[in-house]
Parts: C-alpha cells; sequence; structure tokens
C-alpha cells in the first residue's frame, strides 16, 4: 500500500473529527543530508519557496513565518500528526522571518530541492518571473505529483501584483487558458472542513477575490492559486483567521492524499 492509499483509507476518520486514532504519514526520504533527519521525525514539513521579486523594495518571500506556524499547530491538532513547530515566531512577528523561522525554504532550480515534498508553498507582494530552469522545475515537480500553494501576500490596495504574475507564467507553462476557476464544489473546499459556502475567504478584508484558481494534471489539482492573502489570515486572530486556517488544511489533507 503507497502512501496515498493509505491516507485515503485513514482520512474518512480524520474528517469526521470524531477522536479517531491519529493519521500517521508514512516517511518521505530525500538525498539531502540536511533534511534526512526532520524527514524522519516528522511527519510532515512545509517548505516555503525562495524567489526574487522585481520590486525591489519588497523583494520578500519570506512574510510572517508565525502564520505557517499557526497553520502547522492547527493542522498537527486536527489531524494528529508530528510537525516541526518553526520557533521564534508568533502570529505577525517577525514581519520578516529569517531562514531559520521555517521548516525548509527551498528554491526552484533544481528538481531535488522540491521533488520529495507533496506540497509547497509560496507568497509575495510584488511583481516578479521565473526564468527557463525554475519554470522546468515547477513543471517538473508538478508532473511528478507535487502540488504548489501560491498566495498573493496583498500590498495594501495597490494591486495583486503576485497573483497576475503567478496567473501569467503558469499559462505560460501549461497553456494559455491552463489556469480556471476551481469550483466551490470541489474536494478542496469540502475534505476536512466544508467551505462550499464561502469558498476562497477574503482573509483581511481588502484584495481581489478572482475566487480560487487552479491548475490540474490530468483529474488532479496541482496548483492552487489566491488572490485574498489567506497566509495573512493565518497570522492574525481576528475576522477570517478560522476560513483561512481551514483552507489551508483541506489544501495540505487534499495534496497529501492525491
Amino acid at each position: 500500500m503507497d502512501r496515498r492509499d493509505f491516507l485515503r483509507k485513514s482520512l474518512p476518520a480524520t474528517a469526521a473529527l470524531t477522536g479517531a486514532g491519529p493519521l500517521i504519514i508514512p516517511q518521505i526520504s530525500v538525498a539531502q543530508d540536511l533534511l534526512e533527519a526532520d524527514l524522519n521525525k516528522y511527519d510532515f514539513l512545509l517548505p516555503t519557496v525562495k524567489f526574487h521579486s522585481h520590486d525591489t523594495r519588497d523583494d520578500r518571500w519570506n512574510y510572517y513565518p508565525g502564520a505557517l506556524r499557526n497553520l502547522l499547530l492547527e493542522l498537527s491538532a486536527v489531524i494528529r500528526c508530528k510537525i516541526k513547530e518553526p520557533q521564534g515566531c508568533h502570529n505577525n512577528t517577525p514581519r520578516w522571518g529569517h531562514e531559520g523561522h521555517f521548516n525548509v525554504v527551498v528554491t526552484l532550480d533544481t528538481i531535488e530541492q522540491v521533488e520529495k515534498f507533496p506540497f509547497l508553498f509560496m507568497n509575495g507582494e510584488g511583481t516578479y518571473d521565473l526564468d527557463k530552469t525554475q519554470r522546468a522545475v515547477l513543471k517538473q515537480y508538478l508532473l511528478q505529483g507535487g502540488f504548489i500553494l501560491m498566495d498573493d501576500c496583498i500590498k495594501g490596495n495597490t494591486g495583486d501584483f503576485f497573483y497576475q504574475s503567478s496567473y501569467k507564467i503558469l499559462n505560460e507553462i501549461f497553456g494559455e487558458g491552463a489556469v480556471k476557476r476551481i469550483p466551490n464544489q470541489h474536494e478542496v473546499y469540502n475534505n476536512v472542513y466544508d467551505l462550499r459556502k464561502t469558498g476562497l475567504p477574503l482573509a483581511i478584508g481588502h484584495g481581489k477575490n478572482h475566487g480560487g484558481q487552479g491548475v490540474w494534471i490530468g483529474d488532479r489539482l496541482a496548483v492552487f492559486l489566491s488572490s485574498t492573502d489567506i497566509h495573512c489570515g493565518w497570522q492574525h486572530r481576528g475576522p477570517g483567521y478560522t476560513e483561512s486556517i481551514q483552507l489551508g488544511i483541506n489544501l495540505i489533507v487534499y495534496a497529501l492524499t492525491h
């Protein structure tokens, strides 16, 4: 039985949240010596993609590591998996993290950096591009079964620059029209938490809600592209927190089971 079959059989008890036993995620082995210990020790790691933004004033890939910490703690409580808790960060402090604040930091420069992780997270404020190699790596990663959440960190009300850049890049990689609206009835909105009425939450009350956008590889959703800064919703305990956390958990569970 492989990882996906195991998780499919285990998921119903998890989704019901009725106190069933732990959801055990089989370990993932990697060649990198520095990651091997963590991958053997923890059930799930959440890699953050480091990249270059064209906006040199805000060349940021590392907003609010405390937001990822909140998501991981909630994930661990819900599906009872062992996570690596980020240290030195809490909610919205610090605003910009260093690499030590994150589970894993990767780039798209080589497939070896990302190919053993079932889930990647990427967000930013400004416009950006990926070079030929990075595009090839991202495409290979997704074709091999990977999943990426790309979330626009809203830059005030000035524009959804990261979202528009991501939308353009994905259509250039996979062909015009590859990025499509994800219907609210899709499994990512209803596998653990029922968000079918909400769909993509507008986490912090500003930005442009284009609805969840995605790229499919066959019948598998491989990319979830958000314009509403759900990551920012994870870093505070105000309006939008619950729905944003719930969607994050749904997306991780989907990636682990498909």
